[in-house]
């Protein structure tokens, strides 16, 4: 092929796109078209797309640092790849849902590949067909393949493994089964690339923002309370394996490691499908439109609520019971919401509930109405403060896994002078006691 037509071909493949139409919002993929354009109508101005070409090159460096995708291909190549995988399309989204793609949109899928197939093979020959056009001497920066330095599980192996099959393949039009296949498991978009979401509010609307760095914490690393993390964890494995599971409740004091205990399961689940998605308090009165939202993915979603309670005098919990259990609509079968409270009943409760002085007849009535909330959790687990050896149980295996080397003896009498200047013995409390220690550890102050 010559060099004229390598660029014609690629300016058909960048034009002809039918589905995959965010690809041309890409910053990189519009640096990458504007020199292709020029080329085109022979308005070839050296500088100016030279600037424009180490813009380019700019922008697909810092895409192959993507530290939640790995790289394979070159530069370009890599970039192309992502955007494909990551990009969020009508045949993406049925494919994803399951759902029958018809003849006309399966077609227009192939037709897009490939295009797509197009670009990846020979966009960086282009680039090369046109500078050297305008300079013989011209040398393009390094755009070889990059080697993927570490190790990629999940999400990232499985991201990575398709790249590479699809770097491999001859004929991508014929790859829409192995696609369809790979949007079934991971999903579209963005929870395709993480596991855990923030819900937040926006000018137009609303959306869901992935967290690139979740708390790290792991189920093996929190200690006590087993009991208690088993039935949160058979209830989530009840839910990725299709069967039937409760919506949660995990009520009982400060720092007893509720909300970790929700947190760690993405570590251990999110290979498997499981998606955690944080809805801020303020934000109740959304939970059914972002629970039928969840309901079209083919993923297994925790809408995770910390630390709910009412004060007596709010009414959203009435509300929020008709979103959890009757309404007219069904909760999604691959939907779940777990919550974490102080408060055993949701709403605080005072003694001056039991002897109102306001004139109401049926006092009974409004506090079974107030309890009737927590009743609609079918499962509700209690986590209270440990006793004094539990405590210094769990000082003593966090020591352990900090590697401190402080005497027995000290370290416990140091932890429970701790638990008198922050007036609480829990979890919390002992992770921050082995942090303190740790910091004087290192500094050799011991």
């Amino acid at each position: 092929m010559t060099s004229e037509n390598i660029v014609k071909s690629v300016y058909r493949a960048l034009n002809s796109l039918t589905l995959f139409q965010n690809l041309q919002h890409d910053a990189a993929v519009k640096y990458f078209n504007k020199i292709i354009n020029a080329a085109m109508v022979e308005q070839l101005d050296p500088w100016h797309l030279l600037g424009d070409y180490h813009r380019l090159m700019s922008l697909l460096l810092e895409q192959s640092a993507h530290k939640l995708l790995p790289p394979t291909g070159n530069l370009w190549q890599n970039h192309l790849l992502n955007l494909i995988l990551l990009d969020d399309n009508l045949f993406a989204r049925q494919a994803a849902a399951g759902q029958q793609v018809s003849a006309v949109l399966k077609a227009a899928y192939q037709h897009d590949l490939d295009m797509l197939q197009v670009l990846c093979q020979h966009g960086v020959q282009s680039l090369d067909c046109i500078f050297r056009g305008m300079d013989p001497y011209f040398k393009m920066g390094d755009l070889t393949e990059i080697t993927v330095t570490a190790d990629n599980h999940g999400i990232g192996r499985e991201v990575l493994d398709l790249k590479r099959f699809l770097l491999g393949s001859t004929n991508w039009c014929e790859q829409v089964p192995q696609m369809i296949s790979f949007y079934r498991r991971t999903g579209v978009g963005q929870f395709i690339l993480y596991w855990a979401f923030r819900y937040e509010e926006t000018g137009t609307g609303w959306q869901l923002t992935g967290i690139a760095d979740p708390d790290p914490i792991q189920l093996h690393q929190l200690i006590g309370y087993q009991s208690q993390r088993q039935q949160v964890v058979d209830n989530t494995e009840r839910l990725l394996q299709g069967f039937t599971a409760h919506n949660l409740l995990l009520y009982g004091d400060r720092g007893t490691g509720k909300s970790s205990t929700i947190k760690a399961l993405i570590h251990r689940y999110g290979p498997d499908g499981l998606r955690l998605v944080q809805l801020p308090r303020k934000n109740l009165g959304s939970l059914q439109k972002l629970t039928q939202a969840l309901s079209q993915l083919p993923l297994k979603f925790i809408i995770f609520i910390d630390d709910l309670s009412f004060e007596e005098k709010e009414t959203e919990y009435k509300e929020f019971k008709t979103q959890l259990e009757g309404s007219l609509q069904q909760q999604p079968a691959n939907v779940r919401i777990y919550v974490t409270s102080n408060q055993r009943n949701l709403i605080k409760e005072y003694f001056s509930d039991r002897n109102s002085g306001d004139g109401e007849v049926h006092m009974g009535d409004t506090a079974q109405e107030k309890l009737s909330l927590a009743d609609r959790f079918g499962l509700k687990i209690t986590f209270l403060a440990p006793d004094k050896e539990a405590y210094l149980q769990i000082v003593r295996e966090l020591a352990r896994q900090e590697a401190i080397d402080v005497d027995p003896e000290t370290l416990e009498k140091l932890a429970l002078q701790w638990t008198l200047w922050h007036n609480e013995r829990s979890g919390r409390t002992a992770r921050q006691f082995i942090d303190h220690i740790k910091g004087r550890t290192d500094l050799n102050i011991f």
